[in-house]
């Protein structure tokens, strides 16, 4: 079962299973049975370890109420055009017009 912590963990040693360490994304991929053990911790009745699923809900609903707050919602729409600004192309030279040079012939 793959585990995420919520504190933050990078490595786990447990007598019976031995050592992991974590993913690129932060999650363990561990035995069932130390799975179902380390997600029954809880610390101040919140979850220590959460499942995958677990944890894209949380995320997103994080995301939804940060969304919510009209002053975070404009700060990042501030924080967008900055940057557009930042980016913006300059102006183009205006283009020399060129005329095309006939070939003469003599003959």
């Amino acid at each position: 079962m793959r585990l995420y912590p919520r504190a933050g963990q990078t490595a786990i040693d447990d007598p019976e299973y031995g050592h992991f360490d974590a993913g690129p994304d932060g999650g363990f991929d561990l035995p069932e049975d130390l799975a179902e053990r380390l997600r029954r911790f809880h610390v101040d009745k919140a979850p220590v370890w959460e499942t995958d699923i677990e944890r894209q809900a949380r995320l997103l609903n994080e995301e939804l109420e940060r969304r919510k707050d009209p002053a975070t919602l404009l700060a990042a729409v501030e924080q967008l055009v900055a940057a557009a600004a930042q980016t913006a192309p300059t102006e183009p030279a205006p283009a020399k017009s060129r005329t095309a040079k006939k070939a003469t012939t003599a003959g």
